[in-house]
């Protein structure tokens, strides 16, 4: 029974996805999934509250996760503290601590968070009906998630006149970390401080069997969110990966899997072949995180378009890290980096998908990450436009749809571009355009680094069908 909403005369347990009643995500939050499975294995009345506006005497427990930092805390929670109602808050996730700096501090938080709900005072009084070393408290490994939590939340927006298919990462997937850890100590990751990478779930314990009336499986894809599944020990990802392929499940590593292992493990060539036989779902998703990385990412090119010459390859581009207001080298270094792995990834007729650390904010042209994230992540534009076709298309389409401008081309060359500038086309006085925000960034970038122009120039020309190169691989 899917019991979407407790009747509100029911006393009950309150879950609360901060992140979604703030900012709104793509994806379920898998604490709140296997709390919800553990309260509905004991026969707990629970809800996810969807309301920021709630009655907390209705609540004998509420149980709140947050995994970003930037997102705010709902108000009935921040209006608890120092009340006796704080006391039915139980708070946990990577929103609370990531960005600490100081390495213990960080250690202490991350330790307690990764166990604070298997010492849960209430959660211990329950039994643990899923496997493990307890009879009584939750086991986060075993425990199968209950995967109806979210469907309420569906339902108010289908009735609000979003598609069904708009939400389908809280509808089609099982979703669980068939390993967890990662070796590679990346800064920015909340995984920084980890050594190894251990097994952690079993399939088996959070795929969903559940089935519809056409005796289909209601939820037919798998998202896994493994910190680094490649780099595990032969003996574990080998049997684990094609434990994966045996189910005939689309899955998905939703974080990316470590490209670099194709490189640098002996067992490469046979990870590379043995996804290239997977039934995927959508793109293989890898990650190209520094610059410094680009011989060994080739490397691994070579190997994986050789198993996969056809398959859909996305790089995750992180940037943006550690920037501030008047870090201009930096920034400029950063934006250089980031186009010369798009420049590799476009040889090797690879897609990328920029990744912002919140510290791009900070930086005063700040919108250029902005407008470099538009064009790159939509491979519509990515494939077929530089950066500067798709800056210029931008203005173009504004002066035809909204300044109802006649007879302008979509697409100038840059050096096109400027002979109107320098006609006086673009201004603020009488008979002038003005620029749109994307066009403005662009100038402005230009404007602050008069040294680099050629090439920011040659940069922001780069176009996927003049830089792909099959001999590379082939």
């Amino acid at each position: 029974m899917k019991a979407l909403r407790v009747p509100p005369m029911y006393k009950c347990i309150g879950l609360v996805d901060a992140d979604l009643l703030d900012n709104g995500t793509r994806h379920p939050n898998l604490a709140l999934l296997k709390i919800a499975g553990f309260l509905h294995d004991n026969h707990i009345l629970f809800e996810l509250i969807l309301d920021s506006n709630i009655d907390l005497e209705r609540y004998d427990h509420i149980y709140l996760s947050r995994v970003f930092t930037f997102t705010k805390l709902p108000k009935f929670y921040t209006e608890s503290i120092g009340t006796i109602n704080e006391n039915k808050f139980h708070i946990g996730g990577t929103g609370f601590y990531a960005t600490i700096e100081s390495i213990k501090e960080f250690t202490s938080c991350r330790n307690d968070d990764m166990f604070k709900l298997e010492k849960d005072e209430y959660l211990c009084t329950l039994r643990n009906y899923r496997g493990g070393h307890n009879e009584f408290g939750i086991n986060m490994a075993c425990q199968m998630p209950y995967y109806h939590l979210y469907d309420a939340y569906v339902e108010l927006q289908v009735k609000k006149g979003f598609k069904r298919e708009k939400y389908k990462d809280y509808l089609k997937y099982s979703i669980g970390f068939l390993t967890r850890g990662c070796i590679r100590h990346c800064p920015f990751c909340i995984n920084k401080l980890e050594k190894t990478i251990v097994p952690h779930s079993r399939l088996e314990w959070f795929l969903d069997t559940e089935k519809d009336e056409k005796n289909r499986r209601v939820r037919p894809y798998i998202y896994l969110w493994d910190d680094n599944f490649l780099a595990a020990d032969y003996t574990i990802w080998k049997p684990l990966l094609q434990e994966l392929i045996d189910t005939k499940q689309a899955f998905q590593f939703r974080q990316g899997l470590d490209e670099r292992m194709l490189a640098q493990s002996s067992h490469g060539e046979e990870m590379a072949e043995m996804l290239s036989k997977a039934r995927y779902h959508g793109d293989f998703i890898f990650a190209f995180d520094y610059w410094r990385d680009r011989e060994t990412i080739e490397k691994a090119l070579k190997i994986w378009k050789k198993h996969n010459p056809k398959k859909g390859t996305k790089f995750y581009l992180f940037c943006g890290f550690k920037l501030t207001e008047k870090s201009h080298d930096k920034f400029y270094k950063d934006i250089w980096e980031l186009f010369q792995r798009i420049r590799v990834l476009m040889s090797y007729g690879c897609v990328g998908y920029v990744m912002r650390h919140e510290d791009y904010h900070k930086y005063e042209i700040s919108n250029l990450y902005i407008q470099i994230a538009r064009w790159c992540n939509q491979q519509q534009f990515y494939k077929k436009m530089s950066f500067w076709e798709f800056i210029y298309r931008n203005q173009s389409y504004w002066e035809e749809n909204t300044l109802k401008i006649k007879d302008r081309p979509a697409l100038k060359s840059f050096q096109e571009f400027e002979e109107d500038l320098k006609n006086g086309y673009y201004g603020n006085g009488d008979g002038q355009v003005k620029m749109c925000l994307p066009l403005q960034t662009v100038m402005k970038t230009l404007e602050r680094f008069p040294q680099h122009r050629e090439e920011l120039l040659d940069m922001f020309n780069y176009k996927m069908v003049n830089l792909i190169n099959p001999k590379l691989w082939k």
